[in-house]
């Protein structure tokens, strides 16, 4: 469905519709406010790279908001969609997730207004595997033929490529899905993407050229990095706790306190737990909120009230992800690392990303990672390059621990950005030769 605005008064709607319905006076950045004007017009197949906190979801929910029809958006966890849904109810929207965690009468509301003459929803989210089930194709079929589906958008678009840190297989299926409705303006977004990843997802999702991209710089002036060496503290457990006062202390006590947990190695519930335990013994009141790659391992009303003391300020830190992060355990890749960090500092104020490094960890997942090569190999005969290039992400990560440098200039080197003007916004900029002492004792 192609959206019929004219240029005249169109600056004047989507002005609009941000301030009364997203309570914006403006646009973050003139990229957020381009990409969203060009798709608001529908000419152009659309391609968002921003960080965590840039305004991505804002890109396709203002247009689909000013949309006659619906739009339909492909993300590939619910726990995902249902933070993207809790926010738009919020603002007075219209949005539905239809997933198979609804209850029969919920799934029967849902269908019956995406079939009736006058839809009242704007968006719809649904997961890639929804997209492609036999019983979602008459509704879709149905939106395409009465002109209702305004624009088909691919979040998390990095898990389409199999060079990317996080690929998922039920995402190669929306390339075909595109293909099917290829006069609906496809939107694809992701945080992290080296050009490579890029490419791949413009190929894979059959994106129609030539494709309009936005794509920001990886560097964060306002992300303060470091990297602590395990084996050279005498209570790690202590300098975490040290972390997350201070981070807490310079946020007012208002910040909000998320531990990042990578859990190759040990069952990430238990790590949770532990460092929950340890900071609290410490005197940082603390929760474990289980969350490993978003599978919820706690009880639906524990979680919510962990959630609930954690904004009420009675629990200012719960060991699962966001504001100030700290990895307790090295990360799989540097996009993957890159996004994590990335959720700290959403507020645009200084943020402090810690990565808690140890050569123990990083011979045990480099193990692991061998060993699911070694097993693919011997599956398949001989291994694609995509396969070669977990290894070759891994590497990245651990040079990033260990290599003497900006710890920003290595990010934006993983990516091809360019060198950016760090200006003391790493541990090596700050003290380069604490960092340089550090190493040499290892």
């Amino acid at each position: 469905m192609m959206n019929d605005y004219t240029p005249s008064g169109l600056d004047g709607k989507v002005q609009k519709t941000l301030k009364k319905i997203f309570g914006f006076d403006s646009f973050k950045t003139s990229l957020q406010e381009s990409a969203t004007m060009t798709v608001v017009k529908g000419k152009n197949d659309v391609f968002v790279c921003m960080p965590t906190g840039a305004g991505k979801s804002l890109c396709y929910q203002l247009p689909a908001v000013l949309a006659v029809g619906i739009t339909i958006v492909i993300s590939p966890l619910i726990a995902l969609i249902q933070d993207q849904v809790d926010h738009l109810l919020a603002l007075k929207v219209k949005v539905y997730s239809l997933n198979s965690k609804l209850s029969a009468q919920e799934r029967k509301t849902i269908l019956a207004d995406l079939a009736s003459e006058k839809p009242q929803v704007k968006l719809l989210y649904i997961t890639p595997e929804m997209a492609a089930a036999s019983s979602f194709q008459p509704t879709l079929n149905s939106l395409v033929s009465r002109n209702l589906l305004s624009y088909l958008i691919i979040d998390e678009a990095h898990c389409v490529s199999q060079w990317g840190h996080d690929f998922r297989p039920d995402y190669l299926r929306l390339g075909s899905l595109r293909s099917r409705i290829p006069n609906t303006p496809c939107v694809a977004l992701t945080a992290t993407a080296t050009k490579q990843v890029q490419d791949d997802i413009v190929v894979s999702l059959k994106l129609k050229q030539p494709v309009a991209t936005f794509k920001t710089p990886c560097f964060r002036s306002n992300l303060f990095y470091d990297v602590q060496f395990k084996e050279l503290l005498t209570d790690p457990y202590a300098n975490l706790k040290d972390f997350c006062l201070k981070a807490l202390e310079e946020k007012n006590a208002q910040g909000v306190g998320l531990l990042w947990l990578w859990h190759c190695i040990l069952q990430d519930e238990e790590v949770c737990d532990q460092l929950a335990i340890e900071l609290s013994y410490r005197g940082v009141k603390a929760k474990a909120y289980h969350a490993g790659t978003w599978r919820l391992w706690l009880k639906a009303a524990d979680r919510t009230s962990i959630q609930n003391e954690w904004m009420e300020d009675k629990v200012p830190v719960i060991v699962a992800y966001h504001q100030f992060v700290a990895h307790w355990n090295i990360a799989k890749s540097m996009a993957g690392y890159y996004q994590e960090s990335g959720r700290a500092g959403r507020d645009g104020k200084p943020s402090c990303c810690r990565l808690y490094y140890s050569r123990n960890d990083r011979d045990q997942v480099s193990f692991l990672i061998k060993k699911e090569l070694s097993k693919l190999q011997e599956k398949r005969g001989t291994l694609k390059e995509s396969d070669k290039a977990v290894l070759t992400a891994f590497d990245a990560i651990v040079n990033f621990c260990e290599e003497l440098g900006c710890r920003h200039a290595a990010i934006a080197k993983y990516f091809g950005d360019v060198t950016p003007p760090c200006n003391k916004c790493c541990d090596y900029c700050k003290n380069p030769g604490a960092v340089k002492k550090q190493r040499l004792l290892l």
